[in-house]
């Protein structure tokens, strides 16, 4: 039983320490004119459930994923959104076949995301933490 409680502790520490790395990749961005300086982790995830469809003045949230096989997409979906990219591909689907909503956009690439939260004033996206950010981003600082 002691070996059994060492063992778990130490997979919740490598858990843990996982979670944290993954944060550390990504970072989420805005469109520069938008108002918002931060959101929490709960109300990123509403955004990305389209749960939450407008910003605080009242205009529509522009979302924008990274393409499906993107390592940073990987990380941010278990991150914030607590699943696996294949499992929200699933969500998804049966959202669409309910008549629910419709998935976010994808782009290719970071400075694709970055394109288009620069190109549109409600967007929000996530590029890696190495990125180059052009003029019309900012980042929004994630809370948790």
């Amino acid at each position: 039983m002691r070996n059994f409680l060492k063992i778990l502790i130490c997979v919740a520490a490598v858990s843990v320490g996982a979670r944290s790395a993954s944060a550390q990749s990504y970072r989420v961005i805005v469109n520069a004119s938008n108002s918002s300086r931060s959101l929490s982790t709960e109300e990123l995830q509403r955004v990305y459930l389209k749960k939450l469809t407008s910003w605080k003045d009242g205009s529509t949230v522009a979302v924008v994923d990274q393409g499906p096989k993107s390592p940073v997409r990987a990380a941010f979906s278990t991150d914030v959104l607590g699943r696996d990219v294949p499992s929200m591909k699933n969500y998804w689907q049966q959202s669409l076949f309910a008549g629910r909503g419709v998935p976010p956009i994808e782009q290719p690439s970071d400075a694709q995301v970055a394109a288009f939260v620069a190109a549109n004033p409600n967007a929000i996206g996530y590029v890696s933490a190495s990125a180059t950010l052009p003029e019309g981003v900012r980042v929004l600082e994630i809370t948790r």
